[in-house]
């Protein structure tokens, strides 16, 4: 089935945000004078941020809000030296606009930070709705649906991608497929299609 519009989750999937975050949440183990492999942190964030920082916190006996200090230091760096943009993710969403359809993201991160990542970027996205709007966070499907309703979407017109479960689980209890977006080497738990590739999904999009 092709599709027109994309809904996408912002770090992770439109923005590289991870190594960046890996790398920082390594170095404040390491500061404590503990050795820590950033693939292993990776494989702890990509399940989610959070909860990596709390089983960080708990191994090494490090206190949260040292993660959390380097974290929000760590965002508020993004502002003058961002991420990049994961390749292909450009061309994806000129195509898309091309043929006239949608690029909007959904994203459990507050709009302070998602606004800023996507003005440091220079992303030029068709909306984007955060928790922060008044929704639950994912996996709940309320932004998912939002986003329908908002713009006056079919499900069926539209793609989800995202780099965790949570996505597929959110997106799909409202009737959008959702395709996830896979580190190499970093399996995501869960069902559905993956790629390692944005540019793949240009195949799925009417032209």
């Amino acid at each position: 089935m092709r599709t027109h519009s994309i809904i996408w989750d912002m770090g992770g999937t439109l923005i590289d945000t991870y190594p960046s975050v890996d790398r920082t949440l390594a170095a404040v183990v390491a500061a404590r004078g503990h050795a820590m492999d950033e693939a292993v942190v990776a494989r702890m964030t990509r399940r989610a941020i959070a909860s990596a920082i709390d089983e960080l916190s708990a191994r090494f006996a490090v206190p949260h809000e040292e993660f959390d200090v380097a974290y929000a230091d760590l965002k508020r760096s993004w502002a003058v030296t961002p991420p990049p943009v994961m390749a292909g993710a450009r061309e994806v969403i000129a195509h898309v606009r091309r043929i006239g359809g949608l690029n909007i993201v959904v994203t459990n991160r507050d709009r302070i930070s998602a606004t800023a990542l996507l003005t440091a970027t220079g992303l030029e996205m068709d909306d984007l709705i955060c928790p922060g709007d008044g929704f639950p966070r994912k996996p709940d499907p309320a932004m998912y649906r939002a986003v329908l309703e908002r713009h006056h979407l079919d499900p069926a017109d539209c793609l989800a991608v995202g780099d965790r479960a949570i996505d597929a689980v959110a997106s799909e209890q409202v009737g959008i497929r959702c395709v996830i977006l896979e580190t190499p080497g970093i399996p995501v738990i869960g069902d559905g299609e993956r790629i390692t590739d944005l540019r793949r999904l240009i195949d799925r999009i009417a032209g």
